[in-house]
């Protein structure tokens, strides 16, 4: 799947450049709705390669987010997050790492 992500966003790479070319051509619709969705993809990748990272779910001294005292447990990324990105992905919202 990953591959034919990559072929699609290859040629609407050079699709671009011809609609640079020729601004009135009839795939202009189409291919802004590809770009979107391409967008989409991005956007949900993202979500789901801070859940799959198993960094994330770390929760001892050497795990990703440090103790603030002695009165507080090791919280995990992913309980910190408690799927905020993944909300907003399903919402189409970026919310860049």
């Amino acid at each position: 799947m990953v591959k034919k992500i990559q072929e699609i966003r290859e040629a609407h790479a050079k699709e671009e450049n011809f609609l640079l070319k020729y601004p009135t051509s009839s795939n202009r619709k189409a291919h802004e709705y590809i770009g979107y969705l391409l967008q989409q993809i991005e956007i949900k990748d993202k979500a789901l390669g801070f859940y799959a990272d198993k960094e994330n779910y770390d929760t001892g001294p050497n795990g990703r987010i440090e103790e603030t005292d002695a009165t507080q447990p090791f919280i995990s990324w992913v309980n910190e997050d408690a799927g905020e990105r993944a909300r907003a992905a399903l919402k189409g919202e970026d919310i860049n790492e």
